[in-house]
Parts: C-alpha cells; sequence; structure tokens
C-alpha cells in the first residue's frame, strides 16, 4: 500500500518518539498527578527538551515548522496517553494558547517569550470565558483601554486551562464599548506577576480530569504593550 499524506517515515518517528516519551514520564506517574491535581512544570521542560512543545512554530524559536498535518498527527500521538489532564494540559499550552504568540505576535515579542515556550519555561493560557457571559466573546466585559504606549487592561477570566500555574495568559479583552461588538475584541499578552510556582485561584469544576485544573483570574489595570 502507497503511503499517504497522513502516514509517511517522519510521521512515524514522531509517533514514536511521542510513545515513548509517554511510556517513561508520564504514565507511570499520572495517576499520583491526578490525586495532586496538577502536571508538574517539570514533565513539560522535558517536553521541551524534546522539542516536542510547539513543533508548528517557527524553528529560529525553538520549534520544528512543522505543517499542520504533522501537529495532527503529534495531537493523535499525545491522545494515546490514558491521563486527559496531561493531555489538555499540553494541548492548551502548543495549539489554543502559543499559536496566538506565533500567527500574531510581533517580532520583538516572539523573541522574548517563543523560545522559552518551546522550551516548556513558559506555561501559556487562554483567558476568555467571563462570570456571566461564558465564552459568549461578544458579550465579554473585560475592556483595554489606551494609555500612551500601553492598554490597561480590566476584568475576570475564569475557566483558564493551564491558569494555575500559567506564567504567559493571551487575554481576550474589548477596545470599545459596545456591549456586544466582537469586532472590537483582541488578545492580549499578558505576562503573570506571581511569584515563580506560585498558583492563581483553582476552581473546582464538574471536568473529566483533575491533573488539568481550571482557575479564575483577575486582570485589575493589568498592562500590556504596543511593543
Amino acid at each position: 500500500m502507497s503511503a499517504t499524506i497522513y502516514d509517511n517515515p517522519d510521521h512515524e518517528l514522531l509517533r514514536d518518539q511521542v510513545a515513548r516519551f509517554l511510556e517513561r514520564e508520564v504514565e507511570p506517574h499520572a495517576a499520583a498527578w491526578e490525586e495532586t491535581g496538577m502536571v508538574p512544570r517539570d514533565v513539560l521542560r522535558r517536553m521541551g527538551q524534546a522539542g516536542l512543545l510547539g513543533i508548528a512554530f517557527e524553528g529560529e524559536y525553538g520549534g520544528a515548522d512543522a505543517d499542520a498535518m504533522t501537529n495532527l498527527v503529534f495531537a493523535e500521538a499525545l491522545s494515546q496517553s490514558t491521563f486527559a489532564g496531561f493531555i489538555i494540559t499540553v494541548l492548551v499550552h502548543t495549539d489554543m494558547a502559543g499559536p496566538h504568540l506565533h500567527h500574531a505576535g510581533t517580532p520583538a515579542q516572539k523573541a522574548k517569550y517563543l523560545p522559552r515556550v518551546t522550551a516548556g519555561e513558559l506555561i501559556t493560557a487562554v483567558g476568555i470565558s467571563e462570570p456571566g457571559a461564558g465564552s459568549d466573546v461578544a458579550g465579554m466585559r473585560t475592556t483595554a483601554r489606551r494609555d500612551g504606549d500601553e492598554w490597561v487592561i480590566n476584568g475576570t477570566k475564569m475557566f483558564i486551562t493551564n491558569g494555575v500555574h500559567g506564567d504567559l495568559y493571551f487575554v481576550a479583552a474589548k477596545t470599545g464599548t459596545a456591549r456586544h461588538d466582537a469586532r472590537r475584541v483582541l488578545p492580549w499578552v499578558v505576562r503573570s506577576r506571581r511569584p515563580a510556582g506560585s498558583p492563581a485561584t483553582r476552581q473546582n469544576s464538574c471536568s473529566t480530569t483533575c491533573a488539568s485544573p481550571p482557575a479564575t483570574c483577575w486582570a485589575r489595570r493589568a498592562r500590556a504593550s504596543t511593543r
């Protein structure tokens, strides 16, 4: 049978690499992570050292310039783990949060953050859901107001996967005043001001996993640079 775009030697090598990582670093330990309610940062750093975080990002920032199909193969291989909390933690970092920086970050922002994101030194998260609005982007109340060369963000976000131990948040906020105008909603890069290892407010939720708990975070006059 001839190879397809989904099955080729490079994809098989990637599947094997992910399978070995899961067998060595995840499966023997993840039950304990579910008990304690978190995926240790050390295992994410080891994933970064193995070149498995952000494979679709630019090579100059530690990625592998992988195409969409290769990234899909990575996600499929990762899903062979029996622990959903670990899978969710990684894929939010690589496929939900990090891509905002990869696709829309300025050269300065990419140079500052992406190497540490792909190395697993900075854990990323996305802040969209809000109390009273859920994930209705048009109805959110978090605002961004310009102040010189910076934007001042005010609001509350909840159900943030990776939020408990996140370092870099991509926060959706409105630049306009219209209640349901989604055209003025933009993602902002917000660096956590918590000391390293200091968690945000953890939420109890009806989740299928304990090792990737969501968090509530508050942005009170948080500042985002335009550069």
